[in-house]
């Protein structure tokens, strides 16, 4: 079992073009997560979702990748988003898309997955609940829909055209899609999931030591209130209980899990759920960790040098692990 860390080292120009980000983003108002700014976000990603839905779809289609709708059915039927490539699928990506928990959306997610259809993989991205306290919604129900999705995805895979399958999240996506893993670990279904792909994951929500430390001049989020947002996601729970490893994967058994790669900026104040989680899949699997210098959380949105190279490094560590099984 081995971890491998990789620090990206930019030439000058695009650390310049990095410095440039992330001063834009240093004016930036900061996200928190109070019930008024969720509601109000929420309302806004739906007028978000259909309009780039209105956009996205043709696009995909002129470059010959199709989306289809279905449903996973259960208690609560969950909407999954696919994403066909023009060609015979290589593999099939299970991707949980991030938003703090509260925001975004499997179709607000369709420029990144493109990227990865376009390249011949089939993309099933998991429309899992918003969390909403005035709903009475919270971290429990996002959670049984990931797997609900995974369950659909490993029972369709004929249907989808490909068997490689592999998990993949980023943010609060990264943090569902560990407990996915982790879910179909104690399910005896793991061994069918080739690998895991976390890009700037949250996996303790009692807070890392970056996160504790965050202070008003972290990027994109307000940094001296993170704890308090964290917890939000399970109000029932206190500092201990935040560390069950039924919510905080970094606190899971992640014995007889597959290798994973690991991407986190180091700018990012919840970079060390990264390192510590990757430190930690290491001892039990194979673990690859980028380090991306000077890089803010949600970088792969904010395009520029971090975005580009962490696409490619996502495709080529994906392609070594469909290689090595070939």
């Amino acid at each position: 079992m081995t971890l491998r860390v990789h620090t990206v080292e930019f030439p000058p120009a695009q650390l310049a073009a990095q410095r440039r980000i992330d001063a834009v983003l240093a004016r930036a108002p900061r996200l928190r997560t109070d019930p008024w700014r969720v509601e109000a976000g929420q309302r806004l990603s739906v007028w978000l979702d259909a309009a780039a839905g209105r956009v996205t779809v043709p696009r995909l289609k002129k470059r010959g990748v199709t989306v289809e709708i279905v449903q996973a059915e259960g208690d609560h039927p969950v909407p999954l988003r696919i994403l066909h490539p023009a060609e015979t699928p290589r593999a099939i990506v299970l991707d949980i898309h991030g938003g703090g928990w509260v925001l975004g959306s499997a179709g607000l997610n369709d420029r990144l997955n493109a990227h990865l259809a376009h390249h011949g993989f089939c993309v099933v991205s998991v429309d899992y609940r918003l969390l909403s306290e005035r709903r009475g919604i919270y971290i429990d129900a996002a959670i049984a829909d990931c797997l609900a999705g995974a369950l659909w995805t490993l029972t369709h895979v004929d249907r989808l055209g490909a068997a490689p399958v592999f998990i993949a999240g980023e943010s609060a996506g990264g943090h569902l899609a560990a407990l996915t893993a982790v879910a179909l670990r104690d399910l005896g279904l793991i061994d069918r999931v080739r690998g895991c792909v976390f890009t700037y994951g949250v996996f303790d929500l009692s807070g890392t030591p970056s996160v504790r430390a965050a202070g008003p001049e972290t990027l994109l989020f307000n940094g001296p209130t993170m704890r308090a947002d964290l917890a939000r996601l399970a109000p029932d729970r206190d500092e201990t209980a935040l560390r069950a490893p039924d919510v905080s994967p970094l606190y899971a058994d992640l014995t007889g899990l597959p290798p994973a790669l690991f991407l986190a900026g180091e700018y990012d104040p919840l970079f060390e759920d990264s390192l510590l989680m990757a430190t930690r899949w290491g001892q039990a699997s194979d673990a690859d960790l980028i380090r991306v210098p000077e890089a803010p959380h949600g970088f792969l949105h904010f395009g520029g040098p971090a975005a580009r190279g962490a696409r490619t490094a996502i495709r080529r560590w994906l392609d070594a692990r469909i290689g090595s099984h070939d």
